[in-house]
């Protein structure tokens, strides 16, 4: 009674007419618009591509000057292929001029947020209204495909600030009632927290369930291993890092419910996301137009590249040819769901997720969960490399681990990497997630670019 109610009644009154939000507006047209024919959708976001270009050049002083510095014009963007002769955009560029990428003359508001800060170096930046009910629309599109509906009950497994003063936690919890949200902290994966987190996804029984991957994995294989039976939602998603087919099958076999994949950044929010059919990721082509680049040109369809991110819809502060420093690889299929939306093939992982041998092989992260998944007496571990190419490969060991699995494990991963390899394993307690609530299962401090390695 009360989903329908608020579905219908209390959430679009709140929306558009106290906050005055056009968002349930932007929804209704990307709901149609996903329809379109593949050829349409590309060729509408060609066009705002060049409109983005033209803005920034007339309306932000550092795209003006950096234009002007790569002696490219707004004008001179044909096509897609014209773009890789355009500047990017990364995060030492925010760090060191986020006042110049403020449009000329804006007034309105804006609202203020950050990267993650993973690497040690977080970077500020702003957006619009506009910018945030456009983002909302995609997002709840988005949940509609995993069988999210607005009004019914959904579940968090998401990062809680650690200092939040009371009036503002009491705003949350309120807020979140009345929404039917709730949010349970993703910091802590120790075996009495996960306990913990089972137990309040059975009283709450969620519609739909949403987490970062690796505390949505752990929730999964504790439940499991406990013989703890969790309810079934009508979906999970799964953000934020990489999802690997042995965790969706472990998250699935717990909740009995089909797991959706996400990806998406801060800088941009929502990316892509896969729909029912679960063939791809759905790349959010009315707001962000997206490039995947290998050395100087654009990535073929099936061929990993850096993901180049342009927003579409901020007009504060746009972020054109945004390098995130993810590597992603283009399908080169359609969905069978009949959606004109392009597909991302995988989300591959990222440019400082991956580990550098001495002879300058590149091991990207994905080699490490197949490397570890058949090894039942590893926990959970990260694998860590410093400059100067040293390996350290922290391990939490579980039941039955010995001093030979540490042997055995850097004689395999020499295969991989060659015999010059520095390699140790580390015993620990705990392997702290980052400041985002992320957990990282590689770290790499040796500098890449990606197609060639960049000398240390």
């Amino acid at each position: 009674m009360y989903s329908a109610l608020f579905r219908n009644v209390l959430y679009p009154f709140y929306e558009t007419k106290l906050r005055r939000r056009a968002t349930l507006a932007y929804l209704e047209e990307m709901e149609r618009s996903q329809w379109r024919p593949e050829r349409e959708l590309r060729e509408l976001n060609w066009r705002k591509m060049q409109a983005t270009l033209q803005f920034a050049e007339k309306s932000i002083p550092f795209y003006r000057r950096r234009f002007a510095e790569y002696g490219v014009r707004a004008k001179d963007a044909h096509a897609p292929e014209d773009l890789v002769r355009f500047p990017v955009l990364t995060k030492a560029d925010l760090r060191a001029h986020g006042s110049e990428l403020i449009a000329d003359g804006w007034s309105g508001k804006l609202f203020r947020s950050g990267t993650g800060g993973s690497t040690g170096e977080p970077a500020r930046f702003f957006y619009d209204h506009t910018t945030y009910e456009c983002r909302s629309a995609a997002a709840l599109r988005a949940d509609a495909w995993a069988g999210g509906r607005i009004g019914e009950k959904e579940l968090y497994i998401w990062g809680i600030p650690t200092k939040e003063p009371r009036w503002k936690k009491a705003k949350r919890t309120l807020h979140e009632a009345a929404i039917r949200k709730k949010t349970v902290s993703a910091w802590n994966l120790s075996e009495e927290r996960l306990a913990g987190v089972v137990d309040e996804i059975r009283r709450y029984a969620p519609n739909l369930v949403v987490g970062y991957t690796s505390p949505l994995y752990y929730t999964a294989r504790y439940a499991l291993e406990t013989g703890h039976r969790l309810p079934t939602p009508k979906g999970i998603i799964a953000t934020a890092e990489r999802l690997f087919p042995h965790q969706r099958e472990t998250i699935e076999k717990a909740f009995q419910a089909p797991v959706y994949d996400r990806y998406g950044c801060r800088e941009m929010m929502l990316i892509g996301a896969e729909c029912e059919r679960r063939e791809g990721k759905h790349l959010n082509v009315e707001n962000i137009f997206v490039e995947v680049q290998c050395g100087g040109r654009h990535a073929k369809p099936g061929e990993p590249g850096e993901v180049i991110l342009t927003d579409l819809i901020c007009r504060s502060m746009p972020l054109i040819r945004y390098k995130n420093e993810d590597v992603v690889v283009a399908a080169d299929t359609s969905c069978s769901c009949g959606r004109g939306l392009p597909l991302l093939a995988s989300v591959e992982g990222r440019v400082l997720d991956m580990i550098v041998g001495p002879d300058g092989q590149l091991l990207s992260s994905v080699f490490f969960p197949y490397f570890f998944k058949d090894n039942p007496t590893v926990e959970r571990y990260q694998v860590h490399q410093d400059k100067t190419r040293a390996i350290t490969i922290r391990i939490i060991p579980g039941e039955g681990y010995k001093a030979e699995t540490s042997e055995a494990i850097e004689r395999d991963l020499r295969q991989f990497l060659g015999e010059r390899a520095e390699i140790r394993v580390q015993l620990v307690d705990e392997i702290p997630v980052t400041s985002g609530g992320k957990f990282r299962f590689t770290v790499s401090e040796v500098p890449i670019e990606f197609g060639r390695e960049v000398a240390a």
